[in-house]
């Protein structure tokens, strides 16, 4: 097994004394260290693939470098796109991640705390109300697509309200007039969609939009669809507020003969399971920022754990951009219920 690089092996190769590169590595190196000496010993590092002792840091610091990640599955499975980019987020800053499921195993949280974890995020996997537990007071904390309503800790979530202004108004602006929209039941991220859309609509002077709530299947969003569609006065452009239901829109599109996005215009929002966006053609898509989220997180915490307190909480939301896709057109004159009527009378 190849030996593990040194601090006095990278001092080899750099040319400089071992104390120097632990200036060097730990951010101490300004007013003392020439800025030439600084960059060679950076690329002795990179070369050696050094990585300091985390045990010796630990001791040094009275940080272990790791932190505890709660989170839960919602109806489908865990929030899987944010805990990657959390993951890659917290790699990149040198900590380790220790992630439990709160609300099967919440007695884990104690566990966490006895292995002396420096901080905790809690990333959500659709966005809702979190209490941090009572051991976490006084804790560095970060929630993600979560809020506490008590403020007891800084929370990021995407501008949910912003994201359905957005899927109204890509529609909008192609001459859509008459909108529906496939929503869930459940789910805070859901209403606050469907608000942004009727917000588009009523200072449009539009009519209110079509609004079919069901479940987060493609199941759900194929019989929902159908139900729009097949309407006397059908809708010319649909919002869909989870990329399960605009799968099964697209599907219920072609078992009723309308090409997407000719006889039906299609916006989805996303829920981060990348169902919408590897399309072909590409889905007209709101975006759910999941890597700048992720980074502004962890930049929050690492400021708590840096200066040793407990910040003032923020709220933060973040925009979420559409990426045009292929799925949006004019619309035609005649009407949809039309078309449908005709196409089941062939």
């Amino acid at each position: 097994m190849t030996r593990r690089a040194t601090a006095q092996d990278v001092a080899d190769l750099a040319g400089v004394s071992r104390s120097a590169v632990s200036l060097v590595l730990n951010g101490r190196a300004a007013g003392n260290i020439s800025r030439v000496k600084q960059e060679a010993v950076r690329d002795a590092a990179r070369q050696l693939r050094y990585t300091p002792n985390a045990v010796a840091l630990s001791l040094r610091s009275k940080r272990t470098a790791t932190l505890g990640v709660l989170t839960w599955p919602d109806r489908r499975q865990m929030p899987l796109a944010l805990l990657g980019a959390v993951y890659s987020e917290a790699s990149s800053a040198g900590y380790l991640l220790m992630m439990v499921d709160v609300l099967e195993r919440p007695g884990q949280v104690d566990a966490l705390l006895d292995r002396r974890v420096d901080g905790f995020l809690v990333v959500a996997p659709e966005l809702t109300e979190f209490v941090l537990p009572e051991p976490l007071t006084g804790v560095p904390a970060v929630l993600v697509n979560c809020f506490d309503p008590h403020l007891g800790a800084s929370s990021l979530v995407p501008d949910e309200v912003a994201a359905g202004t957005s899927a109204a108004e890509r529609l909008l602006e192609s001459g859509h007039r008459s909108l529906g929209v496939l929503a869930g039941r459940e789910g805070l991220a859901s209403e606050r969609r469907l608000q942004g859309v009727r917000r588009v609509a009523a200072a449009a002077g539009l009519p209110e939009p079509v609004v079919v709530r069901t479940g987060h299947t493609i199941e759900d969003g194929y019989a929902g669809a159908r139900e729009l569609l097949e309407a006397e006065l059908a809708p010319s452009g649909l919002v869909c507020t989870h990329e399960r239901l605009t799968l099964g829109a697209l599907l219920a599109a072609h078992d009723l003969g309308l090409a997407v996005p000719e006889d039906v215009s299609l916006v989805s929002l996303d829920d981060g399971e990348q169902l919408a966006a590897p399309l072909v053609p590409p889905v007209d898509l709101v975006v759910r920022p999941d890597g700048l989220i992720a980074a502004h997180a962890l930049d929050l915490l690492v400021e708590q754990l840096e200066l040793d307190l407990v910040a003032s909480p923020r709220q933060l939301s973040f925009a979420c951009p559409l990426k045009p896709g292929g799925s949006v057109a004019a619309p035609r004159q005649q009407a949809l219920g039309r078309q449908v009527g005709q196409v089941g009378q062939a």
